[in-house]
């Protein structure tokens, strides 16, 4: 649920958040990456609320080279539009506009990852580091056996600076979308590719945004490609992506046998609401009295490459208190304010839509600031509760801040309950 509000911190828009976002799994800080993988182009987390559903790909034709059978580009199906190629791109494409994209949240049994070294960039994407700057994570899962490689997220950054993902896996690769009717690929270097388009709807300035994507196979490692940006830049994005597509054809499928992983300590133990409190690390750090009508919904002691940390939830109605423990970070401290400095806090100075009022350069402590205990007051806590009405929601006072008691982090987010709660109970944890 705190992912939920601080989203609806920064932007005003009508659409239901999706699922995940809205799920505990996001109770985590965004800097930290966790077990439930949300693959998305991030230009777009804004707007990736508002393509939940179903895409239809159909034919694709790749410019010189042979179509499939019965693949012809003078056949137009019912509702089906293409996109012309630029001839002056070998690897052109042509692109199917897609209706809707969903969000792929993917959950990784025994999940950790590794950044692939230069050896194993060149392996994994031959052609590619010739001509773009890459950065890629390996994901792995694990159980009592051994662990092996689930996926890799890659970015790959063109000379002009467009950023392109890459999703490639053994077998095939998971994503959060299906064909809603039967579709042609074309054949591109030998290779069967589909490929689609999706433009979102303009925005308050009239502007839109296109998100260009293919599947393929090499052997037998899937991949998944996505770019996207300004309408206004869409001939460049087709050209990048259609050549990062053919880059990858020709440089041959991934030696996905370069990654030798070694499993870290890893814990993810669902727990009782007397097991959280009986916690040796963090459960004297837990809420001793809940406000009234607030009962316990789950636990969960997380262990893994990023983060120690004990995660409760209470819920009452739509009402929710969230509460992570955890030992304070480095990456931490830049959150740190004192209560003099009201503006890393004072939410009374930003009016929602708060990625219009909070100016970039105080944007992340505005999000969750850090107050050290001793000097944390109940005019503080005011000044992080505010209400808003949002379509089929409750009302209710929301707050979400962070309570540093000597090296460990109590990070909360509440609807539901008052700030003089919630203060008293901040104040019998120093106690």
């Amino acid at each position: 649920m705190k992912a939920y509000n601080k989203y609806m911190d920064k932007i005003s828009v009508s659409s239901i958040l999706h699922q995940k976002i809205m799920s505990r799994a996001d109770n985590t800080r965004t800097k930290h990456r966790p077990i439930m993988l949300k693959r998305y182009t991030a230009a777009f987390a804004c707007l990736v609320v508002v393509l939940l559903g179903v895409f239809t790909i159909p034919k694709l034709l790749q410019h010189n080279v042979t179509p499939t059978p019965g693949n012809d580009p003078s056949v137009s199906q019912s509702g089906v539009h293409t996109l012309a190629p630029d001839a002056s791109n070998k690897y052109t494409l042509y692109f199917n506009k897609a209706d809707s994209q969903a969000v792929a949240n993917i959950a990784i049994p025994g999940h950790f990852w590794q950044e692939l070294t230069d050896e194993e960039l060149k392996a994994v994407f031959p052609n590619l580091t010739e001509t773009h700057s890459i950065t890629a994570t390996a994901n792995f899962q694990s159980d009592k056996r051994g662990a092996s490689l689930f996926n890799i997220d890659a970015h790959a950054v063109s000379a002009t600076g467009l950023k392109t993902y890459i999703q490639s896996a053994p077998g095939e690769v998971v994503l959060d979308y299906r064909l809603d009717v039967e579709t042609k690929s074309s054949n591109v270097l030998g290779t069967a590719v589909t490929a689609g388009c999706f433009e979102t709807k303009p925005n308050s300035k009239g502007l839109k945004n296109v998100i260009y994507f293919a599947t393929f196979k090499l052997s037998d490692v899937a991949y998944y490609v996505e770019l996207g940006g300004a309408e206004a830049k869409k001939e460049a994005l087709k050209n990048e992506i259609s050549e990062i597509i053919g880059l990858l054809i020709e440089g041959g499928a991934a030696d996905l046998d370069v990654f030798h992983p070694v499993v870290p300590e890893l814990r993810e133990d669902r727990m009782s609401l007397d097991e959280a409190y009986a916690d040796i690390d963090f459960g004297a750090y837990l809420p001793t009295e809940i406000p009234r009508g607030f009962v316990f919904e789950d636990a969960v002691r997380s262990i893994n490459q990023v983060q120690n940390a004990l995660f409760v939830n209470w819920t009452k109605g739509m009402g929710y208190i969230t509460w992570r423990v955890s030992v304070m970070d480095e990456n931490d401290k830049t959150r740190i304010t004192s209560v003099a400095d009201t503006k890393n806090y004072d939410l009374a100075l930003y009016p929602i839509p708060r990625a219009d009022s909070v100016p970039e350069e105080v944007r992340e402590i505005v999000d969750n600031p850090i107050f050290l205990i001793d000097e944390l007051t109940l005019g503080v806590v005011q000044a992080r509760t505010y209400e808003t009405a949002d379509a089929g929601d409750e009302p209710g006072q929301r707050m979400r801040f962070s309570v540093l008691y000597e090296d460990v982090l109590v990070e909360l987010s509440v609807k539901g309950a008052s700030p003089e709660v919630i203060f008293d109970i901040l104040q019998q944890i120093k106690k």
